[in-house]
């Protein structure tokens, strides 16, 4: 063995992008992961997609979260589809669902009826506001919890009033709380052989990630503001500024960094200026020392300050657009743009972001491709015991679509 999770079945109902971001990691760590899709598939794989993925029912975004798993799609209101299902979780070791509160109970498989079948299963189910209280039943995507949680109230200028981020930061942050939930119940299972109720809510991640901002509310009373991109430390040496040629971030909130930015602008002129001497006189003097920055970057390009600033040691970086970004030579020395082979009849190359972490042994990394709606349906049944005649009767009578095919 080598990767953490095989050996691992993981069971997984889950759709669109916090659940599926989850089981992707899990199966980047060797887990066999059988999503299991309606006969229709998972929305996300026909969203935001050209017209050419959208044939595919292959869109970018579900490839980003695909690779390694095998799809079988089944209808699960037929008596045959939940009987497949039972089977399936008898085997498993985990499973993941997304379903709003009361969906699945009504499908049979909650948490009890679930465990009934498999006694020590490790059970996640990922909700927007969690199975309790009185928002569990609403309905919640990224944009609504970012909005309900308080988030969009902490981003934005006082100009542009609350701005929500510009991708799916509670869906994915919720993917990885509900990864670690899994990784920490499995561990707790291999030392008291029981199996686990997971409940993962994306309100809750969200308020769990803003927590030194939350925290300090909490405690102060302070109300934070709009402060675009400036830091929260106000610091007058803590912003983003333009250059001759674009942008660039510098953050700079101590007294030993001050003079090293100094130096590192070529600004020496300003080293024993009282304003730039102590956190208290940067704050005090914020909108004096942000215009003396300002005038000085505007003179020069931003890589050249950037490689000044960064020999001085001061936190810096230009502001790259994606492909500038994703060109960097620190993505490919750290691997953390990856090359899963394309699904089964398709010629194109995929590229993916990876995980944030890597390890001496037992890596993330794909395992395979992203699977074709149902791609896998005969293999699995086949494992779990059904015969060629009674899987061509299950897909004549449509309890399953098979490799994409009705």
């Amino acid at each position: 063995m080598t990767k953490a999770f095989e050996g691992i079945r993981v069971v997984d109902f889950t759709q669109v992008l916090s659940g599926p971001y989850a089981t992707a990691h899990m199966a980047m760590l060797g887990a066999d992961v059988v999503k299991v899709e309606a006969p229709e598939g998972d929305q996300w794989r026909t969203m935001l997609a050209t017209d050419e993925w959208l044939a595919r029912e292959m869109s970018p975004g579900f490839l980003a979260v695909g690779s390694g798993k095998r799809s079988i799609a089944l209808d699960l209101k037929s008596e045959a589809g939940v009987e497949i299902t039972r089977r399936l979780i008898a085997g498993a070791d985990v499973v993941v669902q997304n379903f709003r509160p009361g969906v699945i109970e009504r499908l049979g498989f909650g948490w009890e009826a679930v465990r009934e079948i498999k006694p020590d299963i490790v059970y996640c189910a990922i909700s927007g506001f969690g199975q309790t209280g009185p928002l569990a039943a609403s309905p919640a995507y990224d944009g609504a919890i970012q909005a309900a949680s308080g988030m969009m109230s902490l981003t934005g200028t006082p100009e542009s009033g609350p701005i929500r981020t510009g991708f799916m930061t509670v869906d994915t942050a919720t993917g990885l709380t509900a990864a670690l939930a899994i990784a920490t119940a499995l561990f707790r299972r291999e030392r008291t052989g029981e199996g686990q109720y997971l409940d993962v809510a994306m309100n809750d991640t969200a308020i769990s990630i803003m927590s030194p901002v939350i925290a300090n509310h909490l405690m102060t009373g302070a109300m934070p503001e709009l402060l675009g991109n400036t830091s929260p430390a106000r610091q007058g040496t803590s912003n983003t500024w333009a250059t001759r040629d674009g942008h660039m971030t510098i953050s700079v909130v101590t007294d030993r960094l001050a003079p090293r930015l100094l130096k590192g602008l070529g600004r020496e002129d300003l080293i024993d200026d009282p304003r730039y001497a102590t956190e208290p006189s940067r704050i005090e003097h914020a909108a004096s020392i942000h215009r003396d920055i300002a005038e000085t970057l505007l003179t020069g390009d931003t890589d050249v300050w950037v490689g000044r600033l960064r020999a001085e040691g001061v936190p810096t970086a230009p502001v790259n657009d994606l492909p500038r970004a994703l060109a960097d030579p620190q993505l490919d020395g750290r691997g953390a743009l990856m090359r899963p082979p394309p699904p089964t009849g398709i010629d194109a190359e995929i590229h993916v972001p990876g995980t944030g972490w890597i390890a001496d042994v037992g890596s993330p990394a794909p395992e395979g491709p992203s699977p074709r709606l149902g791609e896998h349906g005969a293999e699995i049944l086949a494992e779990l015991g059904y015969g060629n005649a009674e899987i061509d009767e299950l897909r004549a009578r449509g309890v399953i679509r098979i490799g994409g095919l009705a």
